[in-house]
């Protein structure tokens, strides 16, 4: 099984707990926007608009059973997928280079990639955005 999750801890108790980790997270997700794809773009405004916008506002906006962004960071998932069985296949070291190859493709400084608990972490500058791990059932 691969998991992708969005790095972040939206899932805090209090609104002001999700509304700083909100800000801080989706700025360097449009951050990293801004600098790779032009703002004229079709498809970066219904990113902006219909994907994150969507998202933010049910983060901030949404309570109880209406809140479905419950993004949570990579030390839990890790712990949630153990606790239901799974063990961490990790990543292979080619993996992690062909990963490596392609942010660089871009041809922007500002992405990164690095390996955290066998995981793959897809960083902008020193912000984590996305993690991707593998797993399978524990035998």
């Amino acid at each position: 099984m691969v998991v992708t999750e969005q790095d972040s801890n939206h899932n805090g108790a209090t609104l002001m707990e999700r509304l700083l980790e909100a800000l801080y997270s989706y700025a360097a997700l449009f951050d990293c926007l801004e600098s790779t794809v032009p703002r004229s773009s079709i498809e970066r405004l219904k990113v902006e608009k219909m994907m994150f916008g969507e998202e933010i506002k049910n983060i901030v906006a949404c309570e109880g059973g209406e809140r479905k962004e419950r993004h949570e960071k990579l030390e839990k998932w890790i712990h949630r997928i153990e606790m239901a069985g799974f063990v961490n296949l990790g990543l292979s070291y080619y993996g992690m280079l062909q990963g490596k190859g392609l942010l660089e493709s871009y041809g922007c400084d500002g992405y990164r990639m690095k390996e955290e608990n066998g995981c793959a972490v897809i960083c902008w500058q020193d912000r984590p955005l996305y993690s991707v791990s593998s797993w399978r059932c524990r035998k």
